[in-house]
């Protein structure tokens, strides 16, 4: 049992490294639920289009990760290796395929957005809050993508506290932009949804803006050129192409997954598409862990591959497994209390309430699960072993958990509840494959030497 817990020095570097991680995104989950309350004051209807938008940009964020994330496995290595020029060179790849990808969401949502949102709902009230929301808020994707690139290479060289203050300042321009906007207070103009919308756009615009002060400050190992952005060594560029194919698939698999998902709980009408959107952001206050979790084995496992230190690697990685399911237990515990009263915050019906309470206690159980996973998910990535990821992630999903909730869906006549409880059950066999393809070592590698 020794083997699976760290000394002093183990976790007084994972603290470190995560916490103001999480501190920036348990802040950031707080924010949102303060705005989902907001938005929650202009009716379901209200929430039910903001869900849609939600989901629909969640699988465009989620491509980005995968894509970037192809980068950000040889970033933590090269950074481990001390080779920056390399790492500078991933770097502009996350600027490029960022920019790429917004650009693509953009169009999308400019032409086809209206496609997209009658597949979750036929309500003329919530399709319109959906439109509203959309022609505002796909500006603000260009912004984030350069935040992202430049937040992600930090974390993965282990600078992790600025992000959080940079974090503050932008949730309290948008907090406070959303009170403003939103119900026309202090003389602002009332926008409803619109105020929003906006108000998340001029957040994401200082993020950006802050994110390029501390690269110029602080980025020394990694910032570029406007003009060099396309210089990348073409054996560097194959190396992230071969690593992130595999990620962006599994990603866009994933999220399009979780969108099947929504969907489906849709069938189940307007209150249960607000329910959702209420649970997941309460839920959010917890699983903002995995962040952290992702973080930790970045710089943990992913760093100690880069210098060669494989078993060390191998020895934290088992270490992190117990932390992140111990301490899941422990946030599940909070979770399930909060359920108790935190709904009451919120000017919905009872019937929506009932929904979102039962889901988010079902998350509070099945949030040690989900930790396992994920402690599993980012130690193959970090390395390299993203073949194993796509299998046991989306691969997993789409073979067994999309069938069964899309018939589930389409040929039963079961309350959103029970459809929900049996996605979450399905998460456990997942748990015994991840720990096969954990086990075959694939993983346990030094990709910075192999790379030149």
């Amino acid at each position: 049992m020794k083997h699976l817990f760290g000394d002093k020095a183990f976790y007084k570097t994972l603290f470190a490294v995560t916490m103001p991680i999480v501190a920036q995104q348990l802040i950031t989950s707080s924010v949102q639920l303060v705005d989902n309350v907001m938005v929650g004051r202009l009716g379901e209807h209200a929430i039910g289009g903001v869900s849609v938008i939600n989901q629909l940009y969640f699988v465009v964020i989620l491509v980005t990760f995968g894509a970037m994330g192809g980068a950000g496995v040889l970033t933590a290595q090269y950074f481990g290796s001390k080779d920056y020029d390399k790492l500078r060179q991933t770097f502009r790849f996350k600027l490029l395929i960022g920019l790429g990808v917004a650009f693509l969401s953009f169009v999308l949502f400019t032409f086809a957005g209206r496609f997209f949102i009658l597949q979750f709902t036929t309500n003329s009230q919530t399709t319109a809050y959906a439109l509203k929301y959309m022609n505002i808020i796909r500006f603000s994707m260009f912004f984030w993508a350069i935040s992202v690139a430049i937040s992600n290479t930090f974390r993965e060289t282990g600078i992790t506290k600025p992000l959080l203050n940079i974090s503050l300042v932008a949730i309290a321009t948008n907090t406070v932009l959303n009170y403003f906007l939103i119900f026309g207070s202090f003389g602002a103009p009332k926008l409803g949804i619109e105020g929003a919308a906006i108000a998340t756009l001029i957040s994401r615009i200082v993020e950006m803006t802050l994110m390029i002060l501390l690269l110029l400050k602080r980025g020394h190992m990694f910032e570029t050129k406007v003009t060099h952005v396309f210089r990348i060594q073409r054996s560097i560029l194959w190396s992230i192409i071969v690593m992130a194919l595999p990620l962006t698939l599994n990603e866009a698999l994933w999220s399009m997954g979780q969108t099947v998902f929504l969907q489906a709980y849709s069938t189940r009408g307007d209150i249960a598409l607000a329910a959702m959107n209420i649970s997941s952001a309460i839920s959010q206050l917890v699983f903002v862990t995995f962040g952290g979790i992702g973080t930790g084995v970045a710089v943990m496992v992913g760093n100690t591959l880069g210098r060669n230190e494989l078993e060390e690697a191998k020895a934290n990685s088992r270490k992190l497994v117990t932390f992140a399911v111990l301490f899941a237990m422990f946030t599940g515990l909070l979770l399930y209390v909060l359920s108790f009263f935190i709904l009451d915050i919120y000017q919905v019906s009872e019937e929506t309430k009932q929904i979102a309470r039962f889901v988010i206690r079902v998350n509070a159980i099945f949030i040690p699960v989900y930790s396992f996973n994920v402690v599993m998910y980012f130690t193959l990535r970090a390395g390299g072993d993203t073949r194993s990821t796509l299998m046991m992630d989306a691969g997993y999903m789409w073979v067994v958990t999309v069938p069964i909730i899309f018939l589930l869906s389409r040929l039963t006549d079961w309350p959103v509840i029970f459809l929900f409880l049996c996605v979450q059950v399905l998460d456990i066999p997942k748990m015994v494959f991840a720990v096969s393809r954990y086990r075959k070592e694939h993983w346990v590698q030094n990709l910075a030497a192999s790379v030149s």
